[in-house]
Order: structure tokens, then C-alpha cells, then sequence
């Protein structure tokens, strides 16, 4: 779901083209923004229902061929039935038929994340190999992104096709190589040997997620995991208005969005050399520190500019991903503690973090869409249309930045008073 935005919000423009496929468009099935983040918080709600259960039955149920990888299996088919409903237009499509088609997607790809998810976790000798494990993770799953961002881009500057065409070239993709990909995962990557000496402990889900939610030193990274998903789904699920309506850069948006997204290739790499040497909790506050001042600089850039715009994404792009790069390798270390007791939580616990940033992502892409609200306004209400869909875009991530340097402060007080409390205690 996540190009829902785009498929809903430029739909009347390419119909005069006549562009011959529509997937989901509030033009053929008569979304309005509020409906389409409706719906899109609506399908975080099902992920957070189903993930946990999936997460808890990966950790409970080993077989011959091991905890992860029947799910992953079972899931690949489920994505592509999935995507073939949700990226393409027949002619039984309607409300009812989509949304099955979309939970379907979604049940299939959580069948596959949240077991790959922690079995990833589960992963490395130490802390530091744990870090550039989860540090691979993140940069494959960004230059997977940029694969898939490349073909919209490449059909829509030279070959001038339209979103719903973009739209479909991308679901023709989902469905090409989500077998590809889960077979070379299923061949090539051992599942590590854990003990289960604490196996009756996984027999109630309830209270294993009782006692996760418990885990004190999870606390502030779901905190961190709400404030990551309410500001990136508030950015991507306007960034296609923002481009084209508040910037007035018409049929730039999937390159631009190119553009941001290759900048991560290259810090990745860095700020996880970087995490090694001053600590998680320093440079993620670097981070959020540098979106809070980088963000309001939305509000300022001239309509119908390029370069401006290209200079802007590339600065608010430096720290991207990071965030998630950290937050996945604390809860790396949660569940390690766990494993070395005997207790095969980590797909328990990545599902946890998940549903944290699915409810947020949520949350925060229908809180924006809802707050623009319609785009066909004329004169002084276009006016301001136009500068609330730049607010929407710049807003959430600035106080999020700002909510989330509160948490780590507070989270490096205590660590400081625990410190000599511990000392006393050991002396």
C-alpha cells in the first residue's frame, strides 16, 4: 500500500488522457483524499490484528523446515493474487473486490515480513555484526526501492506514460519478483540455532506480548517507531500533492522521488560506521535534530523551481533511514537478551515494533490527506489549499523530530542517575 496515494490523487488528469488502465482512483471509484486515508488506516488496523499472530505462531511452531521459512513460502502466492487485485482495474472491480484484494496483499506480505523480520533479528554473534546485518537489511530494502521508484520514473519522463499506467508497471513487478526474491531467501540463508528452553512460555500469546510490552528498554524505541511512522507516512502520502500542486512541478514527482530516495545508498553506510563509534541514542538525535531544522525549508521553496526542490530533498535525505536502521538493531538486542535465556521471541517482538509503525503510518497518512482535504478549490481557497498541503508535507516531521529528541533526553537523564545508583550497588 505504499503508492496508495498516488494512485488516488492524480486520476482525473490522466483519464483525459485516456490512459486505458486505472488502479485504485478517486475518479473510478469515487475516493475522496479523506476516504483514501480512511482506507489506508484502515488496512494498518488489519495488519496490527493479524501481525502479532503470525509474529507469535513464527516464534511457537518450529517445523522440519524450520520456524521462518513455511511463512514466507506460504505468503509469496497470497502477494501475487493480491497485487493482481489491487494494481489493475477488470471489470468486476469495485469497492468490495479492492479492499479484499488489498487485505489480501497486505495478509501475504505479512506472512512474509514479520517471520523474515525475526529471523533477521535473530541473526549475528555480537552486537556489531547484529548492526551490519540489520545495516544490509536497510540499504537492500532501500535499493530495492529505488529499483521500483526507476520504472515509474524512466515511463514517465520518456515515454510520457501516465500514473495508472506507472502504477501497473510496478504491480506487473510486485508479482515478477516476489517469488524470485523469497526463493534465493529460502536458498541461500540459514536459519540460526537457538535454544527453546522457555518454549511453554510462548504457549499464551497474550502474556508473551504481555510480558514484551512489559520489557522496559522496548518502551522508548516504540515511541520512536510512533514518531517515525506519523511523520513518514504524513510525507510520502502527500509528497506526489506536494510536488505537483504545492511546488507546481507537474510530471516531476517519480523523479524527484527518485532523486531523495538514491540518497540513502550512499550514508547508510556511513552513519552505520558512524552508530559504532558514538552510540545509537547520539546519532539518532543527530538525525532528528537535522529534520527538525531541514523540513520548515518546505515552506519556503519557489513554486515552478526544480533545482531548489532537488537541493532540498537531497538535505532532508541524509539522515534517511536511519531512524530504522537503529530502532531495528535495539530491538536486535531486546531480543538477543531473550534468546540467550532460551526464549525464541523475535518474531513476537518484531511484530510488536510493527504494529507501532503500521498504526502510526496509519494514523499519520490519513491525519494529512484528511487535513488538505479537496484540491479542486479556485482563487483564495486554492491559495491556501496550496499552502496546507505544503504544512501537511513539512509539519509532522518537524514535530515528531522534536517529540522524539524529548524521548532520547529523557532516556540519556535516566540512563545518567541509574549509573551511580549501580556503582553504589556493586560496591
Amino acid at each position: 500500500m505504499s503508492h496508495s496515494h498516488c494512485r488516488w490523487s492524480s486520476c482525473r488528469r490522466s483519464r483525459r488522457r485516456g490512459a486505458s488502465i486505472c488502479p485504485i482512483s478517486s475518479t473510478t471509484l469515487g475516493l475522496s483524499l479523506g476516504v483514501a486515508g480512511f482506507v489506508l488506516m484502515a488496512a494498518r488496523l488489519f495488519d496490527s490484528l493479524v501481525d502479532p499472530l503470525i509474529g507469535w505462531a513464527s516464534d511457537r511452531f518450529p517445523t522440519r523446515y524450520g520456524h521462518r521459512r513455511p511463512w514466507l513460502a506460504a505468503g509469496t502466492p497470497l502477494i501475487v493474487i493480491g497485487a493482481l487485485g489491487s494494481f489493475f482495474i477488470w471489470p468486476w472491480t469495485g469497492p468490495a473486490t479492492l479492499i479484499a484484494a488489498c487485505l489480501l496483499l497486505h495478509l501475504g506480505y505479512m506472512m512474509m515480513v514479520t517471520p523474515h523480520g525475526g529471523w533477521a533479528l535473530e541473526l549475528g554473534r555480537d552486537a556489531a555484526e547484529r548492526l551490519r546485518i540489520i545495516g544490509a537489511k536497510t540499504w537492500f530494502a532501500v535499493a530495492g526501492g529505488i529499483a521500483i521508484l526507476l520504472l515509474p520514473a524512466l515511463l514517465e519522463r520518456m515515454l510520457g506514460i501516465g500514473r495508472e499506467g506507472q502504477v501497473a508497471a510496478l504491480g506487473l513487478t510486485l508479482i515478477l519478483f516476489a517469488p524470485f526474491s523469497m526463493a534465493m531467501v529460502l536458498r541461500f540463508v540459514a536459519e540460526p540455532v537457538i535454544a527453546d528452553d522457555r518454549r511453554a512460555e510462548l504457549g499464551n500469546p497474550l502474556r508473551l506480548f504481555w510480558q514484551i510490552l512489559r520489557t522496559r528498554a522496548l518502551h522508548p524505541v516504540l515511541l520512536l517507531y510512533l514518531f517515525a511512522g506519523l511523520s513518514d507516512s504524513a510525507m510520502f502520502a502527500t509528497f506526489l500533492l506536494f510536488i505537483e500542486r504545492g511546488l507546481a512541478l507537474e510530471g516531476w514527482a517519480s523523479s524527484l522521488l527518485l532523486a531523495q530516495s538514491a540518497v540513502p545508498l550512499l550514508t547508510l553506510p556511513l552513519w552505520g560506521k558512524l552508530a559504532g563509534r558514538i552510540g545509537h541514542r547520539r546519532l539518532l538525535a543527530l538525525g532528528y535534530g537535522w529534520q527538525v531544522a531541514v523540513m520548515p525549508l518546505a515552506l519556503l521553496l519557489p513554486a515552478g523551481h526544480v533545482a531548489p526542490a532537488i537541493l532540498f530533498l537531497i538535505a532532508r535525505s541524509l539522515f534517511m533511514g536511519v531512524d530504522y536502521l537503529l530502532l531495528r538493531t535495539m530491538v536486535s538486542e531486546i531480543t538477543r537478551a531473550a534468546a540467550l535465556t532460551g526464549l525464541r521471541q523475535g518474531a513476537s517482538c518484531y511484530s510488536v515494533s510493527n504494529i507501532t509503525l503500521k498504526l502510526a503510518m496509519g494514523l499519520g497518512a490519513w491525519a494529512a490527506l484528511a487535513a488538505i482535504g479537496g484540491t479542486s478549490a479556485t482563487g483564495a481557497a486554492a491559495e491556501a489549499n496550496l499552502w496546507a498541503i505544503r504544512l501537511a508535507y513539512a509539519l509532522p516531521p518537524v514535530l515528531c523530530g522534536l517529540a522524539a529528541l524529548v524521548v532520547l533526553g529523557h532516556g540519556r537523564r535516566r540512563a545518567a542517575s541509574v549509573a551511580p545508583a549501580r556503582a553504589v550497588a556493586a560496591a
